[in-house]
């Protein structure tokens, strides 16, 4: 059977474009928040190993000076890690608008597959029963 006898085969391609470019947009999408969760997670390693540098300045003697500029420091990594974290979820949301997005393009797409399919099968059916009759046909014409 030829592939233009299925009547929605122009569909069925537009389908499994949309498929692939959803799964391009999902893979972006997982990557971006790979990437900001890994940018949170050394942020946060940062401000724990310099926190961890303070506390033994500390304890050995710090300068008004030094405790300022340290202060400065953990505001503005705390301001950061905070945005950094609102970054994720953001992302996180996107990630999961772009699975929903895939999952309805796949479900789209395996529709029409199967709704192929079974014309596929139907069309074959059709042509067996007709090449019968034929054979039926030349087999009674042969008796006579």
């Amino acid at each position: 059977m030829r592939k233009k006898d299925f009547r929605l085969e122009h569909v069925l391609n537009y389908r499994k474009e949309m498929e692939k470019k959803r799964k391009q947009e999902f893979a972006e999408a997982r990557q971006d928040l790979e990437d900001a969760t890994d940018q949170l997670k050394r942020e946060e390693d940062t401000v724990d190993r310099l926190n961890s540098e303070f506390m033994e300045k500390q304890q050995e003697g710090i300068t008004a000076d030094e405790l300022q500029i340290y202060s400065s420091f953990f505001c503005r990594k705390s301001k950061d890690i905070k945005n950094q974290k609102t970054n994720v979820g953001l992302l996180d949301h996107e990630v999961n608008i772009r699975r929903e997005s895939l999952l309805d393009a796949s479900k789209g797409k395996k529709m029409l597959e199967t709704l192929e399919k079974k014309s596929s099968i139907s069309i074959r059916k059709e042509i067996a029963a007709k090449e019968n009759g034929l054979m039926e046909e030349i087999a009674i014409r042969n008796r006579k």
